[in-house]
């Protein structure tokens, strides 16, 4: 049986929308959307070709039109001005791995349309598309104001289902390919650590366990409400959004942050749940480090690990949610739970977020203002996100010609929009 309640609708592409355009696909979500991606373009008129730079590209684009690199990245960089004159739109997916940057730099140097694909800022029913970054160098105001003139609407996406059994297959089958593939690409290495193949078996063992009894009962008895209690949500250690938009740069050092005021400042009463990323590899124990942290802080009997959980679940039943960077905290927004943000977020603003020193949020967290929440998603979604999903296969066709149109309709040229 499907995990999606129904597929997306997928509507015939116009055949001369992309006309004499030639798409360059730098870098692509795991698996093989940039497969159904490029069948999207080509059904529209456009050209086609992705950078391989390991054999986990080759494992997720399994036709024709590959571009194939081997070389080191400074010899890359250097030839990147030879040939990328060739494609008039460049697309990646993030914007961190040096290849992606050095792309991204020389087709904007050149004046060419960049697309930026990233997980969506609301998940899980949708995507992004950015044009010059994501997340903190995305196009979203930073000034409330900029939003009061919205006409704020409730978002009805078509749910697009469990996307995590997918994302967690398609990293790990990429990440194992690329391994057993490094004689044929010598100069190609992961930007992650721990290593990618670490963090593979990681995930396997990691799915057997977040199902504990344990963990189950622990959610239940905050989910009762008898325990006041603070939620802490961690990214993955290595995020490009923990490494360039936080002096916090790993889940350690946002935890002894966190756990210094909360030691110092909390009220005795109130507890503290750290839940782990549901994408988390499992290969550093974060539990064992929370645990340790709080008590090298004479805090652990208020201090409570949780692999696993819904987070609707648990920002409606907490006072507050805690997060470095993560977009968690719109959801949290949403239901209207106080946020307070550690590192650099393009939500993190007067009237959306408790900006106060973290010392006093834990006495009297400030709630978002509702209007102002449902203006800011209302212009986020319409300018960024994309109903659809890069995972699930009943999704992908869909998403993939939702983003041919707005290629279409989107187009700018030199530069300018």
């Amino acid at each position: 049986m499907s995990v999606f309640r129904r597929p997306l609708p997928v509507p015939s592409p116009d055949r001369d929308a992309l006309a004499g355009r030639r798409f360059l696909i730098a870098s692509a979500p795991f698996g093989p959307f940039s497969m159904d991606l490029a069948a999207a373009i080509e059904a529209s008129g456009g050209v086609v070709r992705r950078l391989i730079l390991n054999m986990g590209d080759r494992l997720d684009w399994r036709r024709s039109g590959g571009r194939v690199h081997r070389e080191p990245l400074d010899v890359f960089q250097a030839a990147l001005p030879e040939w990328i004159g060739a494609f008039t739109d460049v697309i990646v997916f993030g914007d961190t791995s040096p290849h992606a940057r050095a792309v991204l730099a020389e087709a904007r140097r050149r004046g060419l349309p960049t697309w930026i694909l990233e997980n969506g800022y609301f998940r899980p029913d949708w995507i992004t598309l950015e044009r010059q970054g994501v997340n903190a160098e995305g196009c979203s105001p930073a000034d409330p104001e900029a939003y009061a003139e919205v006409e704020a609407r409730e978002p009805r996406p078509v749910p697009v289902g469990r996307i995590l059994p997918w994302h967690v297959t398609h990293i790990s089958l990429y990440y194992f390919v690329e391994l057993l593939g490094r004689r044929a690409f010598p100069h190609f290495r992961p930007e992650y650590d721990p290593p990618p193949w670490r963090q593979a078996f990681g995930h396997m063992s990691r799915a057997l366990m977040t199902r504990r009894t344990a963990t189950r009962k622990r959610i239940r008895t905050l989910l009762k409400g008898d325990l006041p209690f603070v939620l802490v949500c961690l990214q993955r250690d290595g995020d490009s959004q923990l490494l360039r938009h936080s002096t916090l740069s790993t889940n350690g050092a946002f935890l002894a942050r966190v756990l210094d005021s909360f030691a110092a400042h909390a009220p005795p009463e109130l507890h503290l749940v750290v839940k782990g990323h549901p994408l988390d590899a499992g290969v550093t124990d974060m539990e064992s480090t929370t645990m340790r942290l709080a008590e090298a802080r004479g805090a652990a009997d208020r201090v409570h690990y949780l692999d696993g959980g819904a987070l609707a679940d648990l920002c409606r039943a907490s006072k507050g949610l805690v997060v470095n960077n993560s977009s968690a905290a719109l959801s949290a927004l949403g239901f209207g739970t106080p946020v307070k943000v550690l590192g650099e977020a393009f939500f993190n603003m007067e009237g959306l977020t408790d900006c106060r020193p973290l010392d006093q949020f834990w006495s009297a967290p400030r709630p978002p203002d509702p209007l102002l929440f449902a203006r800011f998603r209302t212009w986020v979604i319409d300018n960024t996100q994309i109903n659809g999903g890069f995972h699930g296969p009943a999704v992908r066709r869909a998403t993939a010609m939702a983003l041919v149109r707005r290629f279409a309709a989107d187009r700018y040229v030199g530069g300018q929009a």
